[in-house]
């Protein structure tokens, strides 16, 4: 892509979004004294969409987007509000407002979907609600976050499914992605969690992920635009909360003020050994029959011979996305390397309701009775 190109393709954004505008709406972008500042004004801000559109695959060079609807996640936080400015203004297709009740908050979630609900209709937007009790419908071992986010997820993708919609845009910001790289590493994570938010997995797509989290708030600021605030997240018995309320402003203080760019450029570069891992691990798991990977499964012990530990760390790591087991860490993984490369007998408790026995002469994965 050429600069000259690019120019005409951030251009047609552009150009589409002015038309959306009031007559009020595009005096102010275009005014040059009293006006909005450049760096927030539509131009510049359709050179941030034509960006993550463009690395991300859902934008031709053009400028030019799918015409189907595409399905936008919002909570009611500024976040997700900035989301649903970017694709009304931008996009060419439907957009439809997609909100998630997870049944904690009481009052206060009904409030966000009544606000929500009022947005959309003031931007003359398709509205749905999902609703779910998230406590309820926790599965063993996985955390009310957990729970949460995965039904969230669930109902993004049955709508986006059922409706014929080319993706589904989440508001996650730059922020959100080194304190996800930040937490996984305390966890014990391996090359894949290095790596944090992927841009693009499936129908789901993060426009945003390349901005700041007050940048996306100075943008709703300046055109008068207002959002919910979760009085949750500032709740610091939540681990992602206290992250980012308490332990990232102090490690900004003290040891690094740019923590979160160079957090952001660590997770570029474990990107490229996040594919290659992935690659490798498919190759392993053909190599060693497990490629159709079912429960109960098993290996012989004389396939792990020739690999190396790495090697091994790596299969299992395949192998338990193959079969969708909880994630273990670079340390368990690790363990359970050593016990197979070993040779003796063991038990090793996965997790899930997984455990993995070695004999003599096999490595078997099994449900627990």
């Amino acid at each position: 892509m050429n600069a000259k190109e690019q120019k005409r393709g951030i251009r047609v954004l552009y150009e589409n979004a002015l038309s959306r505008l009031s007559p009020e709406e595009r005096e102010k972008e275009r005014r040059k004294e009293g006006g909005i500042p450049y760096p927030l004004s539509l131009i510049a801000l359709a050179g941030h969409f034509y960006k993550a559109g463009t690395e991300q695959g859902w934008m031709r060079a053009d400028g030019r987007m799918p015409s189907a609807l595409v399905v936008a996640a919002v909570s009611g936080g500024g976040d997700s509000v900035a989301l649903l400015w970017f694709l009304r203004m931008f996009c060419t297709g439907p957009v439809l407002c997609a909100h998630f009740n997870h049944g904690i908050r009481g009052r206060a979630a009904e409030q966000d979907e009544a606000f929500v609900r009022a947005l959309a209709r003031d931007w003359n937007l398709e509205f749905l609600a999902g609703r779910a009790e998230v406590p309820s419908a926790m599965a063993p071992g996985e955390s009310l976050e957990m729970a949460a986010r995965r039904l969230r997820h669930d109902f993004l993708e049955r709508t986006a499914l059922e409706r014929g919609a080319w993706g589904v845009a989440l508001g996650h910001n730059r922020e959100d992605l080194a304190e996800t790289v930040f937490f996984n590493l305390l966890r014990g994570t391996g090359v894949r969690g290095s790596v944090g938010i992927p841009p693009r997995r499936g129908l789901f797509f993060r426009p945003l992920l390349g901005l700041e989290r007050d940048f996306l708030r100075a943008i709703l600021d300046s055109r008068k635009l207002k959002w919910q605030e979760d009085a949750t997240n500032a709740d610091i018995c939540y681990t992602r909360n206290f992250l980012r309320e308490s332990l990232f402003p102090l490690m900004k203080e003290k040891i690094n003020a740019r923590l979160v760019d160079h957090l952001v450029a660590f997770a570029e570069d474990m990107r490229y050994y996040r594919e290659e891992e992935e690659r490798l691990g498919k190759e392993l798991l053909f190599r060693l029959g497990c490629d159709a990977a079912l429960l109960p499964l098993t290996v012989e012990r004389s396939q792990f011979l020739p690999l190396s530990e790495q090697e091994i760390v790596i299969f299992i790591r395949a192998l338990g996305r193959a079969l969708k087991l909880p994630t273990l860490s670079r340390i368990a993984a690790l363990d359970l390397s050593r016990k197979i490369a070993e040779g003796g007998t063991f038990v090793f408790p996965w997790g899930g309701g997984v455990r993995v026995q070695g004999s003599a002469k096999r490595v078997c994965w099994t449900r627990e009775s």
